[in-house]
Parts: C-alpha cells; sequence; structure tokens
C-alpha cells in the first residue's frame, strides 16, 4: 500500500497508482499532495540547462538603456544590485543579487545534479539527497518572476520622462524565467523523492492522523517515518512531530515586522534629485503619482503589493496563531486555506524593492537627474522577509490538532 501524510493537515492518504497528469489531493483539507508529470526528468533537465544558458546571457549583455535630454545610460543585469551598493544600501544590494541571480542559478544546478545522475545511471559527484535538500530549501526563495513583474512597473513609471529601450539581456532575463518556472513545476517533490531514494515505509491507517499513530512526516522527502527517529531515514533531514515552538517563533517575527512595517511606509524609499532639488517619494506617494498619471493598473499593483498585502499578511498571520485553541475547530479547512494564500501571496510584495534597484541603477545622470535608496527600502524588505519567516515558521497543523482533540 502506498500512502502519503498532508503536510498541511497530517492525515494520512492512501494514494491510488495515478497516471500521467493526475493529481492527488488531501480529503480533508485539499492540500495538493501529489502531482504524477510525465517524463519530469527529461523535462526538468532540458528546462534546466536551457534557463542557465539564458541566465548567462542575461548577464553579459545591456539590460536597459534610459535616454534623456541627450544623455544615455546603459543598465546591465548586476547593476541593480550594484547601484544599490554604491548607494549605501549594502544589505539590499546582496538581497536583490540573490534573490534574481544567485539563489536562482543554485536552485538550477542542484537540479540538474540531482536530475542527470538519475538519467544517466551514474553516482553524484555528492551525495544526491544533499543536492535535492538543498534545492528545495533555497526555491522559496528565489523570486525571478517578482523582479521581471517589477521591471515592468518601473518602466511605466519612468516612460513619461525618457526613452527606455529593452536590452537583450532583458528578453533573456524573461526567457529565463519562463524556463526556470517550467523546470522547478516539472518536478513533483514527492515522485522525485520516490526516484531518487525509494524508501520503505512503516504501517499506518489511512484516514488517521499520523501523530496518533505515532508517526511523522519528513517536511523535506514526505516521508512518514516513527516520531522515535531523531533524522530521515532518506534524506537525513532532522524530524519533528511539529514545528518546534511554532507559535513563539510566529508570533516574535511578526511583532518584528509590524515594528517594521510603520518606518517601511512612512520613510522615503527613493530620493530623487533634479537640478539641484531633492524630492523624497513614499510608497504611497508613489501609488498617488502613478494614479495621478493616469496609469491606474500599476497604481493598483503597488498598493496592493506593497501597502495591502504585507499588511494583510501580518494579520493573518496574527490571526491565525490566535486561533490555535480559541476559533470554531470545524473552521480548519478555512483557516488551512487562508494560510496557503498568505504564505503564496508574501514575496510578491518585494517587487517595490527591485522597482527601486532598477530605478537607481538606470536612472543617474548627476546632478541632472539621479534616483537615490530611501531608508524605507531596507525597512520594506524586512517585512517582506521577516513575513516568509513567519509563514514558513507557522505550523499549519496546529489548526488541526484543536479539531482532533474535540472528535475524542
Amino acid at each position: 500500500m502506498e500512502y502519503i501524510t498532508c503536510h498541511d493537515c497530517d492525515l494520512v492518504v492512501e494514494l491510488p497508482q495515478l497516471k500521467d497528469g493526475e493529481r492527488a489531493y488531501c480529503p480533508r483539507c485539499h492540500h495538493l499532495l501529489t502531482n504524477k508529470i510525465p517524463d519530469p526528468l527529461q523535462r526538468a533537465s532540458a528546462f534546466s540547462i536551457a534557463a542557465l544558458i539564458l541566465l548567462i546571457l542575461a548577464n553579459c549583455y545591456p539590460f536597459l538603456t534610459f535616454s534623456a535630454s541627450g544623455h544615455v545610460q546603459v543598465m546591465t543585469l548586476i547593476q541593480s544590485a550594484i547601484a544599490l551598493y554604491r548607494g549605501g544600501s549594502e544589505i539590499l544590494s546582496f538581497f536583490v543579487v540573490a534573490f534574481i541571480i544567485l539563489i536562482p542559478a543554485l536552485v538550477l544546478t542542484c537540479q540538474l545534479m540531482v536530475i542527470l545522475p538519475l538519467l544517466l545511471g551514474r553516482e553524484p559527484l555528492i551525495n544526491r539527497r544533499l543536492w535535492a535538500r538543498a534545492m528545495y530549501m533555497l526555491s522559496p526563495w528565489s523570486m525571478v518572476e517578482v523582479f521581471v513583474v517589477g521591471v515592468l512597473v518601473s518602466l511605466v513609471k519612468i516612460a513619461s520622462m525618457a526613452t527606455i529601450i529593452l536590452g537583450t539581456s532583458f528578453w533573456a532575463y524573461v526567457g529565463f524565467t519562463l524556463l526556470f518556472l517550467l523546470a522547478f513545476t516539472s518536478l513533483d517533490r514527492y515522485q522525485l523523492w520516490n526516484m531518487l531514494l525509494p524508501h520503505p515505509q512503516p504501517s499506518a491507517q489511512p484516514g488517521r492522523s499520523a501523530i496518533s499513530q505515532n508517526l511523522a512526516s519528513c517536511h523535506v522527502c514526505t516521508l512518514t517515518v516513527p516520531v522515535d527517529e531523531q533524522r530521515c531515514p532518506r534524506c537525513h533531514a532532522p524530524l519533528h512531530v511539529r514545528i518546534h515552538n511554532s507559535l513563539q517563533n510566529t508570533v516574535a517575527l511578526l511583532i518584528t515586522a509590524f515594528i517594521l512595517y510603520f518606518p517601511a511606509n512612512i520613510l522615503p524609499i527613493t530620493r530623487t534629485e533634479q537640478f539641484g532639488n531633492i524630492i523624497d517619494s513614499t510608497i504611497i506617494g508613489g501609488v498617488v503619482l502613478m494614479w495621478s498619471m493616469g496609469s491606474y493598473a500599476v497604481a493598483m499593483v503597488i498598493f496592493f503589493a506593497s501597502v495591502m498585502i504585507p499588511m494583510a499578511k501580518l494579520l493573518a498571520l496574527a490571526w491565525l496563531s490566535w486561533s490555535v485553541g480559541n476559533a470554531n475547530p470545524d473552521k480548519a479547512r478555512q483557516r488551512t486555506t487562508l494560510y496557503r494564500v498568505t504564505e503564496f501571496v508574501g514575496r510578491w510584495s518585494m517587487i517595490d524593492v527591485f522597482v527601486v534597484s532598477i530605478l537607481v541603477a538606470l536612472i543617474n545622470l548627476g546632478n541632472i537627474l539621479s534616483i537615490y535608496p530611501g531608508h524605507a527600502a531596507l525597512a520594506f524588505a524586512g517585512v517582506v522577509i521577516i513575513t516568509i519567516l513567519a509563514a514558513d515558521s507557522f505550523d499549519p497543523r496546529l489548526i488541526w490538532d484543536e479539531l482532533e482533540r474535540k472528535s475524542r
């Protein structure tokens, strides 16, 4: 019998024999358990290799060209981070280059180091479980698609003040983004680990939670194992029945994010110098400016991504933390759905940080017109990163524990 433990509600589910293209969902919380993708290794390897080639090309040619009043400024992809570093935002510079170049490249490299030995029937240079663990640990911090949206928002912001030329690097990075997403979504975690390192499962009774059977689900490779194991016997990741101090860590991170949220919205996120005049712009100021220019769609994107989503995520995680043991346990599925939405949308708030990196790198014409990063940029990046960590530290299985206690 083949079964899997749901990561969100801890239910042990018996898996039918899936055909290509079929998916299995948890019957209790509707979490996607596994997806049977046809030819996953061939598809993922082809997309990964092509994506890495395009990433190299994206760093070899001009990304954007800014032309105004006879002055021309050419920007490369890496300059989106270098300009922040020169502007005194070293930490922000590291985040940008890590999220859009380094981490995506590492994810694809790890993926190839897992896939190619399987396709070629050879042993990997380093233990394959280490490559697979690194791939899944790094993937949430890859924000290539968010960066592309940030670039498009930047172009709308400055289209009225200058001529913008999209360089070869821009199109290469757009292609890289599409291939990166195809490469990573071509592999299902459960299916991949079963191909990579098949491992026998202990006896379990489907339809009951794993914890009630003294079992735990590995958060890395999804293997169900006895709770007395200190580490997963397949991927060697540390095992935990529930995330240790989940609520305490989540609340501590939320308080930190709440503190940073106010300077992120009050302080200027960019400082514009034009003919000796200095103009500070906050996030809300940027939304108002886009709206006044008639760019209603862009104004709404910035408002929701940079103002509404961070606050909504903070409030949602705070309510979910409070609801454990306090809210109606019969609403467990709705709260789990809220958690999934919160976990998914949080990274999109980085759009405004990427917009700042593009504007700072592209508009640098001395006293004529230059844009510099404001103090709010780092505070805002901190809010986004800390809320991602808060969502990761919250254990949604705690929501269902209360329902099980009630049903006894």
